[in-house]
């Protein structure tokens, strides 16, 4: 009875994930209930449309996108390819696999219905994390697959993720409502992340599990960190034939390292995250010896440069002829030249003449507690969120935005970077680091703006205060 009880708790979940998804569609639903229970004499007349629906059931159901990334053959990259069929074997995942490069950090297996699989490896995974570090995240995607196979596994993620997706919409089911079916969905999802780290644990070993796990989430967040900044900056003149150099020049910059060690899971209002903290996973971790994988060193792929060109224009979307453009080649100022454009377009967005204006007007809204609203005015999409997620998106707005204006006024000033990648971490003309991002945080987050106007006092002109 109880195993029973649980089966029905799991559906009910279910179908209540799917309903607060989707409350328009639900209403229309009950809506059309209602309809033909009370104009019943009509009801003949929906037969019409019973073709419409069942051909667009059908395009539904047989309609498949065309996978992403790049196809990887054995014989092209034979390392690879002998990798991923090893950690496949000690997993006993035994299916027919292909593997697919994508340009993002991210990796995932895709069950088809003639039983094959493709495995899907992003190519800063495969420059940045080592041979056992690979494996590990390729045995955990195999494991999470076989522990997500059943049908009941399967529909609840889907629910899950559709009310993740949900949160994003206009019209949308109360949060508070929201938040506790993603919190009750956490029950299920957090057991199967931490099944999936075991298992990795336990077939490449805990060491690389660890370095792993670790790596992932730093490479990940430095990657949408810095990609976005990197191309538009080259705008339309040409796109980073080196990007991936780039990235990998960043994830050794020390500066890069603590900015993003700073990024943490912890504070997620929602519960949407699907796994736990990563200081939790690492700590639940078992102890497993090392399986016997290259631990220093990447797989060496043999077709380097053909996958890393086509994986930038296809993460820059250059179809069009372009000229190559190196980053680590490019002077500082080319970075400078687009952060001033960005600058006086935010302090446009704030209602303000200049970037000095603006960063002067946020001061006087962080002393008087309406920074939100000058929050909304960079990101007018931050209304759109549930009212849990407006507090810290708008946070990570404002600091965003007054992290590159007051970097720009200083640099402008005299001041110069600690490093060419981050804007927040400056040399003052004393010779001492300051980490501009971090102060900002604190002042929005204490209410209290004086260490905004102390960065002020050091800019000439109306914004020094």
């Amino acid at each position: 009875m109880t195993h029973r009880s649980g089966h029905v708790r799991d559906w009910l979940l279910v179908v209540a994930m799917t309903a607060v998804a989707r409350p328009v569609a639900v209403l229309v639903g009950a809506a059309a209930l209602v309809a033909f229970a009370v104009l019943r004499d009509w009801v003949p007349f929906v037969w019409i449309g019973l073709p419409v629906l069942v051909f667009t059931l059908v395009d539904l159901v047989t309609h498949r996108p065309r996978p992403p990334g790049r196809p990887v053959r054995p014989a092209e990259e034979p390392e690879l390819s002998t990798l991923v069929r090893q950690v496949a074997e000690r997993v006993a995942f035994r299916v027919p696999l292909a593997v697919r490069i994508v340009p993002e950090p991210d990796v995932g297996v895709q069950r088809t219905r003639a039983g094959t699989a493709t495995v899907f490896l992003g190519l800063p995974l495969v420059r940045g994390l080592t041979t056992a570090e690979l494996a590990v995240v390729v045995a955990r995607e195999f494991v999470f697959r076989q522990h997500t196979a059943d049908r009941r596994t399967a529909l609840l993620l889907w629910a899950r993720d559709s009310l993740v997706e949900s949160l994003d919409d206009r019209l949308r089911a109360p949060a508070p409502l929201v938040e506790r079916l993603l919190r009750a969905s956490r029950t299920y999802t957090w057991p199967l992340a931490r099944a999936a780290d075991a298992g990795a644990a336990a077939v490449v070993g805990t060491p690389a599990t660890r370095g792993a796990l670790t790596r992932l989430a730093t490479i990940t967040a430095t990657f949408h960190l810095l990609t976005d900044v990197w191309t538009q900056v080259l705008g339309e003149d040409g796109y980073p034939e080196d990007l991936y150099d780039a990235l990998d020049a960043a994830l050794a910059d020390p500066y890069v390292a603590s900015r993003v060690g700073t990024i943490d899971d912890d504070d997620d209002p929602m519960s949407a995250a699907v796994e736990p903290p990563l200081g939790i996973r690492l700590t639940e971790l078992p102890d497993h010896p090392a399986y016997g994988w290259e631990e220093t060193a990447p797989v060496p792929l043999h077709n380097a440069d053909t996958l890393t060109r086509w994986c930038v224009r296809d993460l820059t979307g250059a179809d069009e002829p372009r000229s190559d453009v190196r980053l680590l080649d490019l002077p500082p100022g080319r970075l400078d030249a687009r952060l001033r454009e960005t600058a006086a377009r935010l302090a446009e967005a704030m209602g303000q003449d200049s970037a000095r204006e603006a960063v002067r007007a946020a001061a006087d809204a962080v002393a008087d507690g309406t920074w939100p609203g000058l929050a909304r005015a960079v990101d007018p999409g931050i209304g759109k969120l549930a009212p849990p997620l407006r507090a810290s998106a708008g946070r990570d707005v404002l600091v965003g935005a007054l992290t590159i204006m007051v970097g720009a006024a200083l640099l402008d000033s005299g001041w110069t970077r600690a490093s060419r990648w981050t804007v927040s971490a400056l040399i003052d003309p004393t010779g001492e680091l300051v980490d501009t991002e971090e102060l900002l945080e604190q002042a929005v987050d204490g209410g209290d703006p004086a260490r905004l106007r102390a960065l002020l006092r050091h800019v000439p002109g109306p914004a020094a205060r």
